[in-house]
């Protein structure tokens, strides 16, 4: 058995070649071997004639053409070289050569550990299992997941014990390495009722079931498995089949990875941060903000496997936004955030999951200081109905502290219940949700100094403190295997649970509170994103952001009544503390590394 030809095509950059690259990347292998043909005799020529040729069913032609590159003075790279030869010597069932080909790729080559897997098959197709088991075992350490399956293969066509004399379970093996694996689903499952006890055959009819696509099936054939008798490396293999079928925490295994983004952007009100709502009022009710900035990003992630049903998960990340205008760099934000979680398959389709966490926010460049801290904690119960369906229930609290008197009133708890439902359509996943939350946070009290000389003192009396309700969607989109299409979407109904109002005080030392009014807004959000993955390393993503706020607190409205200013509460727009309504637009490119 063997993964497949390589496409790593080197090739020198040169115009002779370049349409024949691009018919190949298209899949137009025939034209790519004619215009490949046509080019200056070369290696890079020779090699992408015998790629195309492979392609279209010529393994014995594509070997001679692959030799001819080998020979030439622009000789191919030697490791993708000695992999693709391989190739062609296995299809050829030349299988003795084969191995010796992939033999030949040198241990610090990034495909080495492909080459040892197929190696492996072809020394046990050339009847040679002694060589076969060694070649599976140099692979085993370090195996990535797909890896992994691919030697847990090699391995069970090398299992001598519980099934040799088992006739269905040989022919399992051999229909499932010929990729028949609807035959070697039902004659896995005939060695299962032969050996009752193993749990062998009933993994191999899971992983066969996987294979076809039948994910109940396969889900039901390895949770039997992992009840039976099975081998350490067995069990492994199960739960990582398992994995691949799971949603959650569970769905990408355990692991650890590892990433890192930097990228450019733009900010087209800046001072609506919306944490960080330090000068709302009046004073600098007209200034409208814009600018440019750099962010970079840190993250880290490790997954661990608790027991057969139970999945945690620590991560870390860290951002910093810095902006260029001068007059906004103080809204420049640092961001530090640390999670543990921890999810249980309590019964099954039915996922019970905790989480603990907590962020940390800087603001400031030249004046760099603490922002907020807080702490939080989520319970979330899911219920995967179907294959396609997933419903869940999410509970959250957080307790937040506005660091310093300056951000004070940022301090306060914050309560949120939220109910989803998840559609997986193929390509597509679809979520929609809704959110009821209350941000219990303080008030901001901020001093404003006008000309009037009738008034000693005016202070804008600003509650942050809100109960909201939003509905929303996620979509995502993969047209593509390196192409990600994302869109969200919400609404936000919030209504604040103080009044704004003005309070002043009077030359004569009389305080009164004057356009005391509860504020209540209608927000939208709208963000699309493109990824495209450059490298099996890094990723390239466009980002845009839409926020539309409106509210009934804004000192640019007009009142029906102009007289309501005179009047003794002085409840007219032009006391309102700050723009309520306003629109935000953000762009940013961002460039990842993930390991």
């Amino acid at each position: 058995m063997w993964t497949g030809l390589l496409l790593l095509v080197t090739l020198a950059a040169g115009e002779p070649l370049e349409d024949a690259r691009e018919s190949f990347a298209a899949g137009r292998y025939t034209e790519a071997e004619q215009q490949a043909l046509q080019a200056a005799p070369s290696g890079a020529a020779l090699y992408l004639v015998g790629l195309a040729r492979f392609r279209t069913g010529r393994p014995a032609e594509a070997l001679e053409a692959l030799d001819a590159a080998g020979r030439a003075p622009d000789a191919p790279e030697p490791d993708a070289w000695n992999f693709n030869r391989g190739a062609c010597l296995y299809a050829l069932g030349r299988f003795a050569e084969a191995e010796e080909a992939f033999a030949r790729v040198r241990a610090d080559a990034p495909l080495a550990r492909v080459a040892w897997i197929n190696a492996g098959f072809a020394a046990f197709d050339a009847g040679a299992p002694e060589r076969a088991a060694r070649w599976a075992e140099r692979a085993a350490p370090g195996a990535s997941s797909e890896e992994a399956l691919q030697v847990e293969e090699l391995r069970a066509l090398l299992a001598p014990a519980v099934n040799e004399g088992d006739e269905a379970w040989r022919q399992g093996l051999a229909s499932f390495d010929a990729g028949r694996f609807d035959e070697a689903r039902a004659h896995f499952l005939h060695a299962a009722t032969r050996q009752p006890d193993s749990g062998r055959a009933r993994l191999m009819a899971g992983a066969s079931a996987w294979r076809l696509g039948f994910r109940t099936e396969a889900r039901e054939d390895l949770t039997a498995a992992l009840a039976l008798t099975l081998s350490p490396l067995d069990r492994q293999t199960a739960h990582q089949y398992l994995d691949l079928l799971s949603y959650g925490l569970r769905s990408n295994g355990p692991g650890f990875w590892a990433s890192a983004s930097v990228g450019p952007g733009f900010d087209s009100n800046v001072l609506q941060v919306g944490v960080a709502a330090r000068d709302v009022s009046g004073a600098n009710a007209d200034v409208v903000t814009a600018s440019a900035f750099a962010e970079a990003s840190v993250g880290v992630t490790a997954r661990f496997r608790l027991s057969d049903g139970l999945i945690a998960a620590l991560s870390y990340g860290g951002s910093q936004r810095a902006y260029s205008e001068a007059s906004v760099r103080d809204y420049s934000l640092q961001l530090h955030r640390a999670t543990a979680a921890v999810e249980w398959e309590a019964a099954r389709r039915v996922r019970v999951g905790l989480l603990a966490g907590g962020d940390i926010f800087f603001t400031g460049l030249e004046d760099f200081r603490g922002l907020q801290a807080s702490v939080n904690a989520n319970a979330w119960l899911a219920w995967d109905e179907t294959e396609h369906t997933s419903t869940r229930l999410d509970l959250g609290v957080t307790g937040k502290d506005g660091l310093g008197e300056e951000f004070a009133y940022l301090t306060g708890p914050r309560l949120d219940a939220t109910l989803s439902q998840e559609w997986r359509l193929g390509l597509a996943n679809v979520t929609a949700w809704y959110r009821y939350r209350q941000d219990r946070i303080g008030t901001l009290e901020q001093v404003y100094t006008s000309d009037d000389g009738t008034l000693a003192s005016q202070t804008y009396v600003i509650p942050f403190g809100f109960t909201g309700h939003a509905v929303g969607a996620s979509g995502r989109w993969q047209p593509l295997p390196w192409l990600t299409a994302s869109l969200d979407a919400d609404v936000e109904w919030r209504r604040y649970q103080e009044d704004n109002s003005l309070r002043v005080v009077t030359t004569g030392g009389a305080t009164e509170t004057w356009n005391a009014r509860r504020r209540h807004d209608t927000r939208f959000v709208l963000g699309p994103n493109v990824s495209a993955r450059l490298s099996s390393h890094l990723r390239l993503t466009a980002r845009y952001e839409l926020l539309v706020n409106r509210s009934n607190i804004d000192m640019r409205l007009t009142d029906d009544d102009p007289a309501a200013c005179e009047s003794a509460e002085h409840l007219c727009h032009a006391y309102d503390a700050t723009n309520g309504n306003y629109e935000k637009h953000g762009v940013m490119l961002q460039l990842e590394a993930v390991w």
